[in-house]
């Protein structure tokens, strides 16, 4: 009597798995940021608009109004500062760290035309809020229609 051998059927998984080991592996997925382990630090924005004006908020957790400053240049706005961070304690080790310092610039180009010089920024509980009112040539124009 003659055996047949026939083919696991579990062969491709197990091949599969190993690529997707190999396709995460350290050497493919190493961080983009800096080796010494600074991540470049990006605050949170929201962005919206109304018929008025285009409202940006900009999580800045921590961060004194004098640390920071905004610049408008054409539908550029450009947000940079520091977040400062306390002394750091080596006592009982950090398990996770998160929290981000150290310096940071935020930009954004505004959907349409905007008044730099009517430009209003308000900072209340770490969140910097934004009103750039539209140019008067973007404002939507209602046309009276006459019915003839």
């Amino acid at each position: 009597m003659t055996l047949i051998r026939r083919p696991s059927p579990f062969a491709e998984v197990v091949s599969l798995r190993e690529a997707m080991e190999r396709f995460f592996d350290d050497r493919f997925t190493r961080p983009i940021w800096p080796p010494n382990g600074d991540r470049p630090v990006m605050p949170a924005l929201d962005l919206f608009q109304t018929p008025e004006a285009i409202v940006a908020k900009i999580a800045l957790p921590g961060v004194k109004p004098a640390d920071f400053d905004v610049s408008i240049a054409d539908d550029l706005v450009t947000i940079t500062g520091t977040f400062s961070q306390e002394k750091e304690t080596t006592e009982g080790g950090y398990v996770h760290k998160e929290l981000s310092h150290g310096s940071f610039e935020r930009s954004f180009s505004t959907p349409t035309a905007i008044k730099p010089e009517e430009v209003k920024a308000t900072f209340k509980d770490g969140l910097l809020t934004l009103t750039l009112p539209k140019s008067e040539a973007v404002k939507p124009q209602h046309v009276k229609v006459d019915v003839a």
